[in-house]
């Protein structure tokens, strides 16, 4: 089963969306608010979660790291449905390990 660790910076909506689908979800602003970005790879790391986000930084940090995979969206749009619709598609077909997927709207 995949699992994931949700940043602070996407739409509660979307983490509903995995949780609906039965995956191991957590959320970044549950775990430590304060958290750094290279913190939340190192949890993601131990924990084998995929780190799902908007910030770019991950992509330059995530460099550091073997076995780091990262779900990045690249919109302009903050809407949580196209975000949801995009995992929709991209689920169903994910191995890992993947690296990093960007989603571009």
């Amino acid at each position: 089963m995949l699992k994931f660790l949700v940043d602070h910076n996407i739409p509660k909506s979307v983490s509903n969306f995995l949780k609906k689908q039965k995956y191991d979800v957590k959320l970044v602003k549950d775990v430590d608010p304060e958290m750094s970005d290279d913190e939340v790879l190192q949890l993601a790391v131990k924990e084998k979660r995929i780190v799902v986000s908007n910030d770019k930084d991950f992509v330059n940090l995530s460099l550091k790291y073997d076995k780091i995979n990262i779900i990045l969206f690249d919109y302009l749009s903050q809407q949580a449905d196209v975000r949801i619709k995009a995992l929709s598609r991209v689920l169903p077909d994910i191995k890992l390990p993947f690296g990093i997927l960007i989603i571009f709207q």
